[in-house]
């Protein structure tokens, strides 16, 4: 039986699934850093303002109102519950937090499709929240959804760029499936704002002053083990983008998280060019869920987890640094599903983990000097491929 697996909604819809099922955190390792934050409920995006401030995106926990939503694996509509409950937190240097703004939180099977990611652009705030899919309908049926938002007076939601329009009328991957997820949002060198959208395998630019949304680059599939219905059967996985970075020079790199069954080292690093053609920068990577450029001006990129015929393991996220010539070593290992990250101006590194939908599981850990601290080369070869290997044995068996 196929099964897609795909970021349309949240990253933790599929990626939590085998931690859900045991209706508690799995053991947590012993962190070296220093939380900041915690009692979260699915931390997906940070980002520093220019006052010093972590902005914080939390997914939220659904609500008590009600609304018509296709199952992003399954594509059967069924009433959900959702609310108001996904948040944009400002985490003051001080450890005061302040709620810029809430919005909607989804609720479709054990998980939460809220807010996503935020990015600052000459001082305003803009996030990423949402994802639907055409088995929903063609109108969402949510007001500033499937969309990057800003937070007006007195934290009113209003809508930038409506992302599920441009899907609707584009479908770029042409794929026969429909799908909308706006993941990561980086402001550019030219004033843009820059969108991965993860169901839709795109990178999108928005003008934040007029809201038109435009292609930059459609991804490929890249190598799968299970036919892939919405790409005529062939045995491909979805790219799944989730991370976009500049370097100084202006380049664009974008991080994949790729489609199940998330074979390690089917994730990478690619580079796009401003004509939109696409070139593999860091391949042979796992789960990717975030990049960023550091202080320091290398790419950084969080590994979510690695993903074995038992699901994902718990405790294997790392932070990995990609060098100049994509060679990549880790910095910091042995992490719980790591969803997100940024530094400071001082290289001092603020992580999300347990990005999963467990109510209250969430952190934010904070990491100083991290820009500062010696990478190891990347481990486990030939364990990541024995476990490629068992996990192609699966699907076939």
């Amino acid at each position: 039986m196929w099964v897609r697996f795909v970021l349309c909604t949240l990253l933790t819809l599929v990626l939590a699934g085998a931690v859900v099922a045991q209706e508690d955190m799995p053991p947590m390792p012993e962190l070296d850093g220093e939380i900041v934050a915690d009692g979260l409920n699915g931390p997906m995006g940070l980002d520093i303002d220019a006052d010093g401030n972590l902005l914080i995106v939390d997914s939220g926990t659904g609500g008590e109102e009600t609304i018509e939503y296709a199952d992003p694996t399954t594509f059967e509509v069924s009433t959900v519950p959702y609310g108001n409950t996904s948040r944009v937190i400002k985490l003051m240097p001080d450890g005061t937090q302040e709620e810029i703004m809430t919005l909607a939180s989804v609720i479709t099977g054990q998980d939460a499709v809220g807010g996503a990611r935020v990015a600052t652009l000459d001082g305003t705030i803009y996030v990423t929240v949402g994802g639907w899919q055409i088995s929903s309908g063609e109108t969402v049926s949510l007001p500033n959804y499937t969309a990057v938002v800003t937070p007006g007076a007195d934290g009113e939601v209003q809508t930038v760029a409506d992302m599920w329009a441009f899907e609707l009328e584009n479908n770029p991957d042409g794929t026969d499936n429909v799908e909308s997820h706006p993941y990561d949002i980086e402001a550019g060198p030219d004033g843009m704002l820059y969108v991965a959208d993860a169901a839709a395998n795109d990178l999108l630019r928005v003008d934040p002053m007029s809201g038109e949304v435009e292609l930059v680059a459609v991804f490929d599939a890249l190598p799968g083990v299970f036919p892939q219905p919405f790409r005529n059967n062939e045995l491909v996985a979805d790219p799944v983008p989730t991370g976009v970075a500049f370097d100084s020079a202006g380049n664009i790199f974008v991080s994949f998280l790729s489609g199940a069954p998330f074979i390690p080292g089917n994730a990478k690093v690619v580079q796009v060019a401003q004509d939109g053609t696409v070139a593999d920068f860091a391949p042979g990577l796992t789960m990717l869920t975030d990049l960023i450029t550091g202080p320091d001006g290398m790419l950084y990129a969080t590994q979510f987890s690695v993903y074995t015929e038992e699901g994902p393991m718990p405790n294997s996220g790392a932070i990995l640094r990609i060098m100049e010539d994509g060679t990549t070593e880790v910095v910091k290992e042995g992490l719980p599903f790591l969803t997100a990250i940024t530094f400071n101006e001082a290289g001092d590194a603020f992580v999300a983990i347990n990005g999963i939908p467990i109510p209250g599981a969430g952190m934010i850990v904070r990491y100083n000097g991290l820009t500062e601290i010696a990478g190891e080369p990347m481990g486990m070869p030939g364990m990541q491929e024995d476990m490629g290997e068992a996990t192609e044995e699966a699907a076939q068996g």
